[in-house]
């Protein structure tokens, strides 16, 4: 994996340490914060929503840090925007890559030569000058996230669908996207809404601090057979299902859990970590009964724990106050560095599935690998042909990170191509916002939040509308916003370790894990920055 990367032997081995670690935790989900201070980031891309914001960040920001492709860095004290010339221009200061000072003066930057916009608004020193810290966060939200910071929350957008009035969340976009270099797309599963009219309406919020950057968030329709479902794979195929079957027996390490993935009800199978070693793997076996001989998929409904939420703050919190800096240079990054990305992430992994062969060996045909803590998720694994009458599932995965709330057996039918329906009207906190819709409708643009920002899209579906499965498909990325007490506990040398022994780190972690584990679930709920 990216191993190979470091025998290059570059000559900047910090770069590649940081982004290395940073992208062997950044499959997983990221999160919220705490402090004293704001910062927002954006990518040169986003100049047109930086312009149109420009009042607001030069009333809250006294600096506008310029990070360049080329590693240099510009500090500025006084800075505008011109959309048309792209160009920001301003007075302050050029670092190099060294952060010696090379010259102050006014100057002019072209927007294609920015890596990453970074502000804040606290007068700083030093390293902490370079750092992205934030503030925003009520009383409430402090005593929850001060008990234990690896816990705040944090999401990625979130996505709302009101059931008898009340939103209900149904989704989480792009959670793997923590950075414009890992701008991502995700397909979600709405399998429990059942609309009620021909506008459909969908909020998508930000309810921690973070910058959510969304490309557009599309509802995608496919018809279904009557009495039938349409579920999602992996590899973005939409099959038609016929009938579901319940599995007859669900045996994990605890014994019997049937009662807990019969029906999707909230009430979810988990197990607890390993307390030696993070990546510990367990087994749990489904059986099914009266099995037809047609084609058939593992239909499975599950979400994270937070224990990849935990582990990837825990990496930031190492890395300290070289965060924001590190994060500019993984943007300049070659996308060979980007996908050798392993670590953690691998030793994690999803919820790998088997079945046995003529040979009586288990063989995997599959993996769910959905990445977020938030909202039970629902994927279709297409199985071997010719199972028995009688037929035997082996799920493989690490204990304790996953929530499984949900399994059965599908019969297949045809695979089908949804219909792609864009918001035919945006309301951002209420207020109908075009702007907003035009920029979810042009690929070359995007929509930026803040949090505790609601966003609500609405779709207009098809007179027939109850014949058809919804999907939501998003893109995007979304920027951490660090926070002091993460900074807290900068430890470089933790940190290679992450990089250099993921397998030591998930050993020498998990002790510390044990001691939250029992708490941080209810602690990440309570912690949100937007109620």
């Amino acid at each position: 994996m990216f191993f190979n990367f470091l025998n290059r032997q570059q000559s900047n081995t910090s770069t590649i340490l940081f982004t290395s670690v940073l992208l062997c935790c950044c499959i997983h989900l990221a999160g919220c914060g705490v402090q004293t201070q704001k910062r927002q980031l954006t990518s040169r891309e986003d100049v047109g929503t930086l312009v149109k914001d420009a009042a607001y960040f030069k009333a809250e920001s006294p600096f506008l840090k310029v990070h360049l492709l080329n590693g240099h860095v510009y500090i500025l004290s006084d800075w505008n925007v011109d959309e048309d010339k792209k160009l920001v221009t301003g007075t302050g200061r050029l670092l190099d890559v060294n952060r010696e000072i090379l010259e102050d003066d006014f100057f002019s930057i072209p927007l294609d030569s920015v890596a990453i916009f970074e502000t804040n608004v606290v007068h700083t020193s030093g390293s902490v000058a370079a750092l992205a810290v934030i503030t925003g966060a009520s009383v409430a939200l402090t005593i929850y996230c001060i008990s234990n910071p690896k816990a705040c929350f944090g999401s990625c957008p979130t996505f709302y669908v009101k059931n008898e009035g009340v939103p209900v969340l149904q989704a989480e976009g792009f959670s793997a996207s923590i950075s414009p270099a890992l701008e991502g797309r995700d397909i979600d599963a709405l399998y429990r809404v059942k609309p009620t009219a021909r506008d459909f309406e969908v909020l998508m919020k930000n309810e921690a601090l973070e910058t959510h950057v969304v490309r557009y968030a599309d509802l995608l329709i496919a018809r279904r057979t009557k009495g039938g479902r349409v579920f999602a794979a992996s590899n973005n195929t939409f099959w038609q299902a016929s009938k579901l079957i319940e599995p007859s027996q669900c045996i994990g390490p605890e014994g019997d859990c049937l009662k807990k993935v019969k029906h999707f009800d909230g009430l979810q199978r988990i197990s607890e970590t390993d307390s030696t070693y993070l990546g510990a793997k367990e087994t749990i076996d489904i059986e099914f009964r009266n099995v037809p001989d047609a084609k058939l998929g593992l239909v499975i409904a599950s979400r994270q724990s937070l224990l990849s939420t935990y582990l990837f703050y825990q990496t930031l919190s190492y890395m300290g106050n070289s965060v924001g800096k590190w994060l500019a240079m993984m943007e300049r990054g070659d996308e060979v560095t980007r996908k050798r990305a392993g670590g953690v992430g691998r030793l994690l992994g999803g919820i790998e599935v088997l079945t046995l062969n003529s040979q009586g060996e288990w063989v995997a045909v599959g993996e769910i690998n959905e990445t977020g803590p938030l909202a039970t998720d629902v994927h279709l694994v297409p199985l071997p042909q010719n199972l028995p009458n009688q037929a035997k599932i082996r799920l493989r995965l690490t204990k304790g990170h996953w929530r499984i709330d949900y399994i059965a057996l599908a019969v297949l039918g045809k695979r089908v191509e949804p219909i792609r329906l864009k918001p035919s009207l945006v309301r951002r906190n209420a207020i109908r916002d075009d702007i907003a819709r035009e920029a979810l409708l042009d690929s070359t643009r995007q929509l930026i939040t803040l949090p505790g920002d609601v966003v609500t899209l609405m779709y207009r579906l098809p007179e027939d509308f109850v014949e058809y499965e919804l999907f939501l498909e998003s893109r995007g990325y979304y920027l951490e916003w660090i926070r002091d007490e993460w900074v807290a506990d900068e430890d470089l040398s933790r940190a290679t370790m992450i990089f250099l022994n993921p397998e030591l780190a998930l050993r020498k972690l998990a002790p510390e894990f044990k001691q939250v584990e029992a708490e941080i679930e209810e602690l990440f709920w309570n912690s949100r920055y937007a109620q």
